[in-house]
């Protein structure tokens, strides 16, 4: 039975591509564009730890299809958090007060979830905002 379907169907798929004697072949060149979006999604968690231990801020998700990867960068008002530090899953960065570190590098799309929290540094949270996002790396082609 499996024999006779596999004959069958090579036998169809020959009479398909056959096409009469004198007819006009054409050819099609069909592309399509896929953009590169990146964007960071962050969801607040509820509990903070009274001591100097790792405040949790919640769970953060990260998707970029960029062919040549990603960065993930924080933003804060400079001159604030120095010595604070921020830590994504294995990922994490001691801020200098800049105002800007990359807390993040991906060599690939990605997409996943992590837990995202903070631990003071010597002057505490210093500042009411931590602002998160996403840019491509590399050359888009």
């Amino acid at each position: 039975m499996l024999r006779k379907f596999g004959i069958g169907l090579v036998a169809a798929t020959f009479a398909l591509s056959a096409s009469p004697l004198g007819a006009e072949s054409r050819t099609f060149l069909i592309t399509a564009r896929v953009p590169v979006i990146c964007q960071v999604q962050f969801r607040p968690a509820g509990a903070i730890p009274l001591d100097n231990t790792a405040v949790p801020l919640g769970e953060m998700r990260e998707y970029c299809n960029a062919p040549g990867g990603y960065e993930l960068v924080v933003n804060y008002a400079p001159g604030t958090m120095q010595g604070a530090v921020i830590v994504a899953g294995e990922d994490q960065v001691v801020l200098n007060g800049s105002g800007q570190a990359v807390l993040t590098r991906s060599t690939r799309p990605r997409n996943r979830a992590r837990l995202l929290s903070a631990m003071p540094g010597a002057q505490g949270f210093d500042t009411d905002r931590l602002d998160l996002r996403l840019q491509p790396m590399g050359s888009i082609t």
